[in-house]
């Protein structure tokens, strides 16, 4: 299974949702947080379109949230992103965003069944 790391999405300085982030047709295997990070949670929204965005929660109806810790790499739970087309990190929850103090980079690693050969056909890219 072919492994590609992507930089990005970014959260803005003073802003608490990042750009959207297109894994069509893969699955989000790694996520490495900044370095820096003003405190708070990471929650997330997910699109099946990449145009209407939904805040992502469990089946126990609790908002999808990891703690950061800055600059570290967290392995992904397998069916923890997998529903996820395209998908935008928030600092914060839904109901408390917490905007960052500058911009925030974020590298995600996303795995394809593809073939080693295809690497360049995969379809993920940053939407802007």
């Amino acid at each position: 299974m072919p492994l590609v790391v992507l930089n990005g999405p970014i959260i803005a300085a003073g802003e608490s949702l990042s750009d959207a982030l297109d894994c069509t047709g893969s699955d989000i295997v790694r996520l490495t947080m900044p370095a820096d990070w003003t405190d708070a949670a990471l929650t997330f929204q997910i699109s099946t379109d990449g145009l209407f965005y939904n805040n992502l929660f469990n089946h126990h109806g609790e908002e999808v949230s990891l703690p950061v810790i800055p600059g570290v790499a967290i392995v992904v739970p397998v069916d923890f992103l997998r529903a996820a087309a395209f998908i935008k990190f928030r600092s914060g929850t839904h109901q408390a965003p917490k905007p960052q103090l500058a911009q925030r980079e974020f590298a995600v690693a996303v795995a394809s069944g593809n073939a080693i050969g295809e690497l360049a056909a995969l379809p993920i890219r940053l939407v802007t």
